[in-house]
């Protein structure tokens, strides 16, 4: 393989990041830990994901990659398919349309926004589960996920950042 050749693959596996970065995160959310009710109030972390790509690098991100791994999500969780992927393309048209305005703000700023996603997100999400069981799904498990989802964002954050800079200058 010539250097030519492995600076390419480099440029690719670098534009790839923030896709594979979102696949972990599906993969670590449906990770058994063998906690007892864990799974009802794991954090949302590919959400997290989303959001953070959709302010910072939504060209890396494109919405059928969302899709994609929501439609995956929903199938390693056994919950009802196009689900999460409905809300994660939500999450990534709301945060995409406030890019402007979180760009460059202090990080609490960008915190607001995500517990303001994550609790719009637990609210859609509880809407639908309900309607998909006809039923009066118990809504606490929307509301700690939201909470605790927005509590693990700094560390996130801080992770999705040092793998943004890998992106830089990747085009």
């Amino acid at each position: 393989m010539s250097l030519e050749e492995l600076a390419r693959l480099l440029r690719v596996l670098r534009l790839l990041l923030p896709g594979l970065v979102t696949y972990i995160a599906v993969m670590l959310t449906v990770m058994p830990l063998g906690i007892p009710f864990i799974a009802v109030v794991t954090p949302f972390l590919s959400l997290m994901a989303v959001y953070y790509w959709s302010i910072y690098r939504p060209d890396l991100l494109p919405p059928v990659a969302v899709f994609t791994l929501g439609i995956l999500q929903d199938i390693l969780t056994g919950g009802p398919v196009g689900l999460l992927a409905l809300v994660l393309l939500l999450v990534q048209a709301s945060a995409v349309s406030q890019r402007r305005i979180l760009l460059g703000q202090a990080f609490s700023v960008e915190w607001a926004g995500l517990l303001l996603i994550a609790a719009g997100a637990g609210a859609v999400s509880w809407m639908l589960a309900c309607a998909y069981y006809f039923a009066l799904v118990p809504p606490i498990p929307f509301v700690v996920q939201a909470l605790i989802t927005a509590a693990l964002y700094p560390l996130g954050s801080w992770l999705f950042n040092r793998v943004a800079r890998l992106t830089i200058g990747a085009e």
